[in-house]
């Protein structure tokens, strides 16, 4: 009986059962351990996209809850505010399933059917590749769940009626993956995904046209960013970045710092403390091959930014005609030495170790527009310590708009383009959220929405009048047909 047992337990193949349980125990451990490398693997490649995206600077509001939303994206329509994009089931993505996501990504589409505002850059992140949008969606699902609600959008009507965005995206988006050009180089094609679709850099450097969309005919020669001013990054040489070398481009891409030509501020500042730091060397060099490939767009700059370094001593009033300080007496050169001087030096040359910019020589006094010096002034620069740059203080809450006027006129007066200046109701538009060319914007849309809405409301009532009066006459050929 022992015997038949034994041989009852032995397979054909003459090894034990326990043997084969063994074995197949291992190949599922096998198996799992695989699949967890795979699944490692795979939410490592989406913490890269997710930084190579930005996600991370649109969609923290409080950076102790990062992806939690509530970030305040200013438009020329009013205020957007993020979306949560944690794991969240409630206040999140959490219930988003894959196709779900991929959608959202790429259509700007929520998952209740609804058009995302194009605040969000799917128009640009259209043509992003399905497997880096799952690879997204599956770092972001390995983050710890946030509940945070976010704020209601402040926007003016007709823009705060969600059927307009159907409108624009008939207009603007177009949909379709990246096709890498056969012609081109491996990095320039990879510069090109990065550039125009995972960093999305056309959404603040590319001008809008009428319909709002970016405008491809002018495809990088600058835009705007909320209020601050993204410059032209095309090959020109006067307008762009054609006088800078792939070295300085490198640099600034990954620090935000390049001494004799720019330092970045703003939004770009952000962007290169959560984003593009982190990039590897070779999809940095990948993005300048392809910048130096974008067809030059000139603009109506004389001579390059970088070039104005006039650091010579000029009248403390410089560029403060016509300014009313409100509550300040101080003159624009009274408040340079008080507020700015420490930092940047008596003739603005900045701190020996470049951790504090020089003003002379540097884009955002040098620029054309005087945008992005009463920004940086109101709002102060966010740098993160990126390679060893310190961040500057806001100075909105203690200067009024006058003392702001007189602030940036001096600065670009002494150490920038001479030829631009402010006022203090220009500095209260932009604290304000919208300068005069977004306003003139804004309103001619709304114009324009209330024009065709009120030519519709004709059209229908002219048609409503014709019906009563083939009605009137229906009624009428039938009484007379009664009555013989």
């Amino acid at each position: 009986m022992a015997i038949r047992c034994r041989c009852a337990l032995r397979p054909a193949t003459g090894i034990p059962f326990p043997a084969i349980i063994s074995r197949a125990v291992a190949l599922v451990l096998a198996s799992l351990a695989l699949c967890t490398e795979l699944r490692a693997s795979e939410i490592q490649k989406g913490e890269y996209l997710t930084r190579a995206a930005d996600c991370i600077g649109c969609h923290t509001s409080n950076p102790s809850r990062p992806f939690a939303g509530g970030y305040r994206v200013p438009t020329p329509f009013g205020d957007v505010y993020s979306t949560n994009i944690t794991p969240d089931a409630d206040t999140g993505i959490g219930r988003y399933s894959a196709d779900e996501f991929v959608r959202a990504v790429q259509k700007g589409i929520r998952r209740d059917g609804a058009d995302l505002y194009p605040a969000m850059p799917y128009d640009s992140f259209a043509a992003m590749s399905r497997e880096d949008v799952l690879a997204i969606r599956a770092y972001l699902f390995a983050q710890p769940p946030i509940s945070q609600p976010w704020p209601r959008n402040i926007l003016p009507f007709p823009f705060n009626q969600r059927w307009t965005v159907a409108l624009w995206k008939l207009a603007n988006l177009h949909t379709g993956s990246f096709t890498p050009d056969r012609s081109r180089t491996a990095a320039w094609n990879r510069g090109a995904y990065l550039v125009e679709v995972l960093g999305h850099c056309g959404a603040c450097h590319t001008p809008r046209n009428a319909t709002f969309g970016m405008d491809e005919d002018h495809k990088l020669a600058g835009g705007t960013a909320g209020i601050w001013h993204a410059f032209n990054i095309t090959s020109d040489k006067i307008a762009g970045v054609g006088g800078w070398s792939n070295e300085e481009l490198s640099r600034f891409l990954k620090t935000g710092a390049v001494p004799g030509k720019a330092y970045a501020g703003g939004p770009m500042a952000e962007t290169v403390m959560n984003s593009l730091q982190h990039l590897s060397d070779d999809d940095i060099q990948a993005i300048v091959a392809y910048l130096r490939d974008v067809p030059a767009q000139p603009g109506d700059e004389k001579q390059p930014r970088f070039s104005w370094g006039n650091a010579t001593a000029v009248d403390g009033n410089a560029g403060t005609k016509g300014i009313t300080k409100g509550s300040g007496t101080a003159t624009g050169g009274d408040l340079y030495q008080s507020l700015c001087s420490t930092c940047h030096g008596e003739n603005g040359g900045g701190s020996p170790d470049g951790s504090y910019p020089s003003l002379t020589r540097n884009s955002t006094p040098g620029a054309a527009t005087p945008e992005d010096v009463v920004m940086t002034i109101l709002e102060g620069v966010k740098a993160g310590d990126v390679a060893g740059r310190k961040s500057m203080a806001a100075f909105g809450g203690w200067l009024d708009d006058g003392q702001v006027a007189a602030l940036a006129n001096y600065v670009t007066a002494r150490f920038g383009n001479p030829n631009v200046s402010v006022t203090a109701a220009d500095v209260r538009q932009m604290r304000a959220g919208s300068t005069t060319g977004q306003t003139i914007m804004v309103l001619a849309a709304q114009s324009l929405v209330a024009g065709a809405a009120v030519l519709m409301l004709g059209l229908l009532l002219l048609l409503a009048r014709r019906l009563r009066r083939g009605m009137s006459s229906a009624r009428l050929m039938f009484a007379h047909r009664d009555r013989r």
